[in-house]
């Protein structure tokens, strides 16, 4: 039976990863910072018992050594999915330093363990598109220049260059992952698409009546988390290790986003917006992030399960129906969205 250690397993990639590989037979084992109330609180309604009973769970922050070595070792694993570290890029201008301390310096510790454990392991490690920054070709590809505009992408992707270093350098089994935009019923309201899918259920209740949003013109590649999760099992499962996008292909606007949400209620979202400009924040939002995720799908046999129009019209199905969030994390579930049928 093999064994997984996934950092960052209470965030909405982490519940779909651990619960999917469950479901293959894996011992499951879990980084998560603190045993905290809220945590435990956290574990108990993302996950059903009988998982709870095959998930251990192990404490440590990425910025302790000494306590990430101990849960690293606990665990055992044969393949590490590092999904963990800060991800607001905006706010990672007002803590640059913690950033690279979670982001990169957190990655090379695990990378460390992995390296010196006496068993091969696979180790998987979550990028993000920002590390591309402004770009000067769409869609970008694994060949792209990358030009980070944020501290957030710039730890990113010195993160990537030290998974590279290790790989060659020590012949380890190290994937990367560029994630681009990926959404599901787990998304929190800070995130621009649970926000919109809240706002749309509120209003169709009338307990809201509308929904404020900075800008409808900003362009994004979104996908369904529930997709990328088993891109990144694909990953490990491959002959040789390899660098991965993770997108759709296309890029869209935020107004072709709230469209969607609200012609899933029949809804005119027009008549329900109102555009505040000041929402936006002094950050700059990098523009012309569209990925290109050919060699996943050629290489891996990854295909995306979830259309666009499928995603977007399940979140708001979740918080019409107020599902609770065992079945918004459970990654076989399928509401009367009916995503297109896929094996792997």
């Amino acid at each position: 039976m093999k064994s997984a250690f996934i950092t960052g397993v209470l965030g909405q990639d982490g519940t779909y990863l651990a619960r999917w590989l469950l479901g293959k037979g894996y011992r499951v084992h879990g980084l998560i910072r603190g045993a905290s109330a809220r945590n435990q609180v956290r574990i108990h309604a993302r996950f059903t018992a009988e998982e709870r009973k095959r998930l251990k769970f192990h404490t440590a922050p990425l910025e302790h050594s000494a306590r990430l070595a101990r849960a690293f070792e606990a665990a055992d694993p044969d393949e590490v999915y590092h999904l963990a570290g800060l991800s607001d890029s905006r706010r990672s201008f007002e803590i640059p330093e913690q950033t690279f301390e979670s982001v990169t310096l957190g990655s090379v510790r695990l990378l460390e363990l992995a390296r010196r454990n006496s068993k091969p392991i696979r180790f998987f490690l979550a990028s993000s598109c920002e590390v591309f920054g402004v770009p000067r070709q769409s869609p970008q590809n694994e060949s792209t220049p990358r030009r980070p505009v944020t501290p957030y992408g710039i730890a990113k992707d010195a993160a990537d260059s030290l998974a590279r270093l290790y790989r060659d350098h020590y012949g380890q089994f190290i994937s990367t992952g560029v994630l681009y935009n990926h959404e599901s019923p787990l998304r929190p309201t800070h995130y621009l698409s649970g926000h919109v899918a809240r706002a749309v259920a509120a209003i169709t209740r009338s307990t809201q009546h509308d929904l404020k949003i900075g800008t409808l013109e900003a362009k994004r590649d979104w996908s369904d988390a529930r997709d990328f999760v088993r891109g990144f099992y694909l990953a490990l499962q491959a002959e040789h290790p390899g660098d991965y996008i993770f997108a759709s292909g296309r890029s869209r606007t935020v107004a072709e986003l709230v469209r969607c949400a609200f012609r899933a209620v029949g809804l005119d979202y027009k008549e329900y917006v109102t555009v505040e400009p000041a929402r936006v924040g002094v950050v700059p939002v990098p523009s012309g992030l569209c990925g290109d995720a050919s060699r996943a799908r050629r290489v891996l046999g990854w295909k995306p399960r979830w259309s666009f129009e499928q995603t977007i019209t399940d979140m708001v199905q979740a918080e019409l129906e107020q599902r609770p969030l065992v079945l918004r994390g459970d990654p076989s579930f399928q509401s009367e969205v009916n995503p297109v049928a896929a094996a792997h």
